[in-house]
């Protein structure tokens, strides 16, 4: 876990960098007191709210007349001089997120650590289940890279250097005093990624009929998903953010990490359903053929134990510059709070994203055939030991039908518009009022994402595995490779206001292909009794290699019974 200034700076550091976080303590010399004087006599409230409505006449309304109107009485001229001052316009032509999709993910229904790891049982009938952990180390945000970076524009050249001069121009200034390499600060959160935590039981029975076998799976469990950064990158932000923003109690830092940067639920998965039939049986092998569906029966019970569940609003908040500027001459520190508030709530956004994942598969139904095969050992090596040896595996290919989900998108930037204005124009009022309200909408535009309802097809899933089973009199056990693949998904609709969808950017919401191969393996112990064969089994799999999809490893204890 990271400390509470290192979470926080990594949110707002880079996020209201944008703006004005890097305003000076008392940001106006006497060269802008006229300004000041302008506007002391006025007392303003932070206003931002969001909303989340289904009626989407009300939202096109928002998106158009939200933030409609200037109710505040420092003059535009004024704001907008001290904006170019520090260059905005400018920083608000620079992306700064780079991709707004969902994490890649594979199912616990398809990790091979749940496959049946005998080849063959002494009964009709198998009931028991795997007490299990799944770990994803470092997920992916895009198709090769888990690194925040690649999703965030903390290394960003152009950005960089813009904001870095906001730095160097404060410094100039008579009230200085803020020194920030903005590069290194950056650099310090740029390799951030999110773990993730399955911690449950998978239930599981099989009934074999002459020929035909029934195979059941359903999963409960509790997820946990959260910001991480190696022991060593958090000592190193800490070294360099505590002298500047002082240190936090521990107590302090666990709630505002439960608040903005974990996310956890615990419920029912997906059910998944298989039935075969032996097609072709030889002495030298054995194939089943047969079909499967995957229920979407995922359920989620409570959340919210160690860390938070997220809001996914549809609209953008309003924002208003004024009460913020009143604040920087008045009182600082509540200034900083009002920012930092500003921009967690942006920040909030990207951990219903990334963090706040479903238990299922986003209720998608799925459906797809599979084959089974078995080949004993003996036929190709002459020998005792092989005599209990088989090689088995499954090869499958799964489709879904469409779904609603929710995902996030952020604005284009429109360039154009951009051109076509002249910020330098302070002569007209009414100029500088129309510039000012477009810069307001603009800073939201870059900050906050926004989450619509989408029917997404998502990609089909082909996995193979194979493995060598040995059956001893007590004891057995079974190892081999596994590989996994899904393509892009299709977004068929996207339910919002159709001058919304004109703005929106939608390939950045795109997710990209991900496979993965995996080792697994495990070691069997037997225990026959007159009427059933009890099986324990420890049991584990790692990720090899992937592309698109998070380095994970899995471990669990299976007990079942076989009459």
């Amino acid at each position: 876990m990271m400390s509470y200034w290192v979470r926080l700076l990594c949110t707002v550091l880079f996020w209201g960098s944008t703006v004005s976080l890097f305003l000076p303590q008392q940001m106006y010399a006497d060269e802008y007191s006229h300004l000041e004087d302008s506007i002391k006599d006025f007392d303003f409230d932070f206003d931002m709210v969001s909303f989340d409505d289904d009626d989407y006449q009300l939202m096109e309304y928002l998106d158009t007349a939200g933030m409609d109107h200037i109710s505040r009485a420092i003059n535009p001229v004024d704001i907008i001089n001290f904006l170019n001052l520090f260059g905005v316009p400018a920083i608000l032509q620079e992306p700064i997120f780079l991709h707004t999709n969902v994490l890649n993910k594979r199912s616990l229904l398809d990790q091979p650590i749940f496959e049946p790891d005998r080849a063959e049982f002494p009964g009709s009938f198998v009931v028991g289940f795997h007490a299990f952990g799944h770990k994803i180390e470092r997920s992916n945000f895009t198709k090769h890279s888990t690194k925040l970076a690649s999703y965030l524009a903390l290394t960003e050249a152009s950005l960089i250097t813009k904001l870095q001069n906001v730095i160097d121009m404060i410094n100039n200034l008579p009230v200085g005093g803020m020194t920030a390499d903005i590069a290194e600060v950056f650099s310090l959160f740029e390799n951030m990624t999110v773990e993730e935590r399955q911690i449950g039981f998978m239930f599981h029975c099989m009934k074999r009929w002459h020929k035909t076998t029934f195979r059941l799976m359903i999963p409960i469990y509790y997820l946990q998903s959260n910001f991480s950064l190696t022991q060593k990158e958090q000592d190193e932000a800490e070294e360099v953010l505590n002298p500047i923003f002082g240190a936090r109690t521990q107590e302090e830092a666990d709630i505002f990490n439960k608040a903005h940067f974990i996310s956890d639920k615990i419920g029912f998965g997906d059910t998944r359903i298989e039935v075969d039939n032996i097609t072709l049986k030889r002495p030298r092998y054995t194939i089943r053929c047969g079909g499967f569906v995957t229920l979407p029966t995922a359920w989620t019970w409570g959340g919210g134990f160690m860390g938070s569940q997220f809001p996914k609003p549809s609209t953008l908040p309003t924002f208003e510059l004024e009460p913020l500027i009143e604040s920087i001459t008045s009182n600082v520190d509540e200034a900083k709070a009002v920012l930092a508030n500003f921009v967690l709530d942006s920040f909030d956004r990207v951990a219903a994203n990334l963090l706040d994942v479903p238990l299922g598969n986003n209720h998608h139904f799925g459906f797809g055939g599979y084959m089974r095969w078995k080949l004993p050992l003996r036929h190709f090596i002459s020998t005792t030991f092989a005599d209990r040896m088989h090689f088995a595996g499954r090869t499958s290919l799964e489709l879904f039908l469409p779904s609603s989900e929710k995902r996030f998108y952020i604005n284009k930037i429109n360039e154009q518009a951009f051109a076509d204005r002249n910020f330098n124009d302070t002569e007209n009022a009414e100029v500088a009022a129309d510039n000012l309200q477009f810069l307001k909408e603009q800073i939201i535009s870059r900050l906050f994402l926004r989450a619509f309802d989408t029917r997404i097809i998502p990609g089909v899933i082909f996995r193979w595995s194979g493995g060598l089973y040995y059956k001893g009199q007590q004891w057995g056990f079974n190892v081999g490779p596994d590989f996994w693949l899904q393509n892009k998904p299709h977004f068929s609709k996207i339910y919002a206001p159709c001058n919304t969808l004109q703005m929106l950017d939608i390939p950045k919401v795109k997710q990209s292909i991900a496979y993965q191969g995996k080792a697994f393996g495990g070691v069997v112990l037997k225990h026959k009794s007159e009427r059933s064969t009890w099986f324990f089994s420890l049991n584990g799999d790692i990720s090899l290699f992937e592309r698109g999809l998070g380095k994970d490893y899995t471990l669990s204890l299976n007990f079942e019974a076989s009459f």
